[in-house]
């Protein structure tokens, strides 16, 4: 998890000037990165390039502890198969994993990663702009409340769905062939203990990049 840590404290702070989370350790974590989070981590050549969390909404996140007030007191949908998708982000720089980019590889990951482990759909907290960009890729999104302001920039919450449609839609859109994700033989399901993952694709069985599960 170090090179998880270190990789969120270079872009985020370093990087985005995300002053409020520097550490001198240069490790950045919340409280939020408990046992339950997930992390998914984009490996090139054993080097994490790419990175995102998903976060139960069954326990404390971002939209119900730090800031609830852009849903304007309405409800948002809550339940075990349902997560919040934070900490979106990739290495700077021109970065191909088996020719696609690795922010594709990131994205198409995500929406895999939700179906092997049967999440239903994301609570996303962004930028207007990036909703049509999620749309566009296979997401079936809805709107949970209107644009707000947050620290100066526009912010607007969704519920994003993923499919096997939408699966091969960034398949086609980005040229990539065969599953994205790095499952180890008996790897838990961490929605479902009892049960392990499986790819709902072939795996790939050559290149150097992968997402890799894991959690706190």
């Amino acid at each position: 998890m170090e090179k998880i840590w270190r990789f969120r404290h270079e872009q985020f702070v370093e990087r985005l000037g995300w002053e409020a989370l520097r550490r001198n350790d240069g490790l950045e974590i919340d409280q939020f990165d408990h046992d339950r989070a997930l992390h998914l981590a984009l490996f090139f050549e054993d080097t994490v390039v790419g990175y995102t969390r998903l976060l139960p909404t069954t326990e404390p996140h971002l939209l119900s502890d730090v800031y609830p007030q852009i849903m304007n007191g309405q409800a948002w949908p809550r339940s075990p198969e349902i997560f919040e998708w934070t900490r979106c982000i990739v290495a700077e720089g021109q970065i191909l994993i088996n020719g696609v980019s690795a922010s594709h590889v990131l994205m198409t990951g995500v929406m895999e990663f939700c179906l092997v482990a049967g999440i239903t759909s994301l609570i996303v907290e962004t930028h207007p702009k990036l909703v049509q960009l999620l749309v566009s890729t296979g997401w079936n999104v809805t709107e949970l409340g209107l644009p707000s302001l947050l620290n100066g920039a526009l912010i607007v919450p969704i519920q994003a769905k993923p499919s096997m449609s939408g699966l091969r839609k960034h398949h086609q859109l980005y040229s990539i062939q065969g599953s994205t994700l790095w499952l180890e033989p008996e790897v838990r399901n961490p929605l479902k203990p009892e049960a392990t993952l499986h790819q709902v694709e072939p795996a790939r069985t050559s290149g150097p990049g992968h997402l890799q599960s894991t959690s706190s």
